[in-house]
């Protein structure tokens, strides 16, 4: 009879024996709301270029004649196009045929996984190009890109040019928001949504001056204490204020979207499809299996001036923790 006996260790944690427990679930914290893609209305277009045009009343005057005198007749105002290019936006993926014959825990089917995963991705980077874009690119460009809000609403150049307001203080001021209503309401626009970063979103909310008589029907039986604006009522339109994770410091154009608020009339936005965002699989090329998610489009702003936006919220009012790192 041998004498050696051979115990496990005393630790559950380090038996040779023992199984690895592992759950067969996977957490995705990474925020993929889209407000903006969500609710601007999908429209179908037909070429890399997207014109409309917008047209304009005479200034309101006076139009009273003399009894039996001659009809005159005033230049009649020529419309104006405008126009956006159509962006091409990319997810790509491809998984080892080892990976997918491999059982993977949390999931079914890998690539469906990564297909998943993708077109959040690309819905969500979507919407980083809505605020953040550049000014816009096309012809002679090696990549087109779409005009992004912002540059919708600053420096465009041309007769329907934009409501702007500039920030009185450090964070967004009540008085420049009304401000800035005021003048969207004075061009004929009627703001329904203000689109301001966390930082902002809670300084409406502690700072206003109607915030402290805001109600909020709650249960009485709840301690439940309330210091939150979403809906703000001016003389001028109730808007909603919408807290946007996507404004960033240093988008694509330059510019840092974290210093600005955006007060925008939703139904003058529409987002136009060439081609429709669609999962396609790619030609294999040795032991792996790849795709891409893919689509074409760019952002019509109907009318410029029904929007507005204050600049100028000074650099100490931003925050590192406004821009989601995943």
């Amino acid at each position: 009879m041998p004498t050696t006996v051979y115990e496990l260790t005393s630790s559950s944690f380090t038996g040779g024996p023992t199984r690895e427990d592992l759950l067969d679930v996977i957490t995705l914290l990474s925020p993929t709301d889209t407000p903006f893609f969500t609710m601007f209305k999908k429209v179908k277009t037909q070429n890399v270029q997207t014109e409309w045009m917008v047209d304009l009343l005479d200034k309101a005057a006076s139009n009273a004649v003399a009894e039996g005198s001659s009809a005159t007749f005033n230049t009649v105002t020529v419309r104006q196009r405008l126009l956006n290019y159509h962006q091409i936006s990319r997810e790509d993926y491809d998984l080892s045929d080892t990976v997918r014959a491999t059982r993977q825990a949390g999931v079914r089917d890998e690539m469906r996984f990564q297909m998943a995963k993708a077109l959040k991705q690309w819905k969500r980077d979507v919407e980083y190009d809505i605020v953040n874009g550049s000014a816009g690119s096309g012809a002679g460009a090696s990549t087109r890109c779409s005009r992004g809000i912002y540059y919708w609403l600053n420096g465009f150049s041309s007769r329907t040019a934009t409501v702007t307001g500039s920030n009185t203080g450090n964070n967004l001021q009540e008085d420049d928001l009304n401000a800035m209503l005021q003048r969207i309401w004075v061009t004929g626009g009627l703001a329904d949504y203000v689109c301001v970063t966390p930082t902002q979103k809670r300084h409406i909310s502690s700072n206003f001056s109607g915030s402290a008589n805001s109600r909020r029907t709650a249960p009485l039986t709840n301690n439940t204490l309330v210091n939150v604006v979403d809906i703000y009522e001016s003389d001028f339109a109730n808007i909603r204020v919408l807290p946007h994770r996507w404004f960033d410091a240093s988008g694509v154009g330059g510019a840092n979207l974290q210093r600005v608020s955006f007060a925008l009339q939703h139904d003058k936005w529409m987002i136009g499809f060439l081609r429709a965002p669609k999962n396609v699989p790619l030609a294999k090329i040795g032991s792996s299996e790849r795709a891409m998610v893919e689509g074409e489009w760019t952002l019509i702003c109907m009318h410029p001036s029904a929007n507005a936006f204050v600049s100028g919220h000074h650099s100490a009012a931003t925050s590192a923790t406004d821009f989601p790192n995943n």
